[in-house]
């Protein structure tokens, strides 16, 4: 089956939301799955609670997962039942899908791990595998986004002045983010190599590419990162692997602990982590904060100089 009535209908609904402005890009990929499974399983009938669970319940699902499904399902369902008497507004289920999951702190020894086993990526004429490799370490360097490495361009990556122009942002924000040289460094490399293979191109083309001279997109970047991360046989908590969203934490972590370590007033300075991660206000910024062993052991050790151990004794 190559057309059913949930896929006219999401058509339809797709283009009634652009025409309102929304770029929808995640939302039209969830939909888009949920009628492909519909096609799949030769479904013609109306949206409803019972079909959708289905869909919602194939593979290895966690339940906050398939609560944001229903969560995306259900506006376009209510938008269905306007002119399919058939069609079922979808409730909303799963409870507390928006509790926040622990975040995986990479260390810097697994970091080396995963950009070594990029090697091992199936790579015909290399620039895949040292695609993934170098944008592993920018993410582990600047804290960006996974979406926003790959939508960088020729003109957004200034080596001279070691700082990134970041466009295609969380709500269409942009700002730059500074790199250190030894960033540079390894961009450069990466910047010479592309070159070397597929000439130098325009300052409005991709910065990173894949095998063939193909722009690299975020979903290959994703399946890339599956393919490596269990040689680092991480165990997170909450969900069943580690994910390239753990970069942007761990960056938090790590400059919030080195401010820690140096005395810099870490509530002073937030304002310039907030800026430097594309929030809006600190309140953002809080989200990507946890605290790690080597965080509790440092503020211990402060309160333990500052109070006296029995302090802490006596709690």
């Amino acid at each position: 089956m190559k057309d059913n009535k949930i896929l006219q209908q999401l058509n339809n609904y797709i283009n009634y939301k652009h025409s309102l402005g929304f770029k929808f890009k995640h939302v039209e990929s969830v939909l888009r799955n949920f009628a492909s499974y519909t096609l799949s399983i030769d479904y013609n009938g109306s949206i409803t609670l019972e079909i959708v669970l289905k869909w919602i319940s194939t593979g290895r699902q966690f339940d906050k997962t398939m609560g944001r499904k229903l969560e995306v399902i259900r506006p376009f369902s209510k938008y269905v039942t306007a002119f399919d008497n058939k069609a079922e507004i979808i409730p909303l289920v799963y409870k507390n899908v928006h509790d926040r999951p622990t975040p995986y702190i990479y260390t810097e020894d697994e970091i080396i791990k995963l950009m070594a086993e990029c090697q091992n990526i199936y790579s015909p004429d290399g620039i895949r595998a040292t695609s993934i490799k170098i944008v592993i370490g920018l993410l582990w360097a600047t804290g960006l986004r996974p979406s926003e490495p790959v939508n960088l361009t020729n003109a957004d990556v200034n080596l001279d002045n070691l700082v990134l122009h970041i466009k295609e942002t969380k709500f269409s924000k942009e700002r730059y983010v500074t790199f250190d040289n030894s960033v540079k460094y390894q961009l450069y490399k990466y910047k010479l190599l592309k070159e070397q293979k597929f000439g130098i191109k325009g300052l409005e083309e991709p910065f990173f590419y894949t095998t063939g001279g193909k722009p690299l997109t975020e979903r290959a970047l994703a399946y890339a990162f599956k393919l490596i991360r269990p040689c680092i046989a991480a165990k997170p908590i909450g969900y069943s692997h580690v994910r390239l969203y753990d970069f942007r934490h761990t960056k938090a972590c790590n400059t919030i602990k080195y401010w820690t370590e140096q005395g810099i007033d870490v509530n002073k300075n937030l304002y310039i982590l907030s800026t430097y991660m594309g929030h809006v206000k600190p309140q953002d910024t809080y989200w990507y904060l946890s605290a790690t062993p080597d965080m509790l052991e440092l503020c211990c050790s402060k309160y333990e100089k500052m109070f006296g151990g029995d302090q802490i004794d006596a709690f």
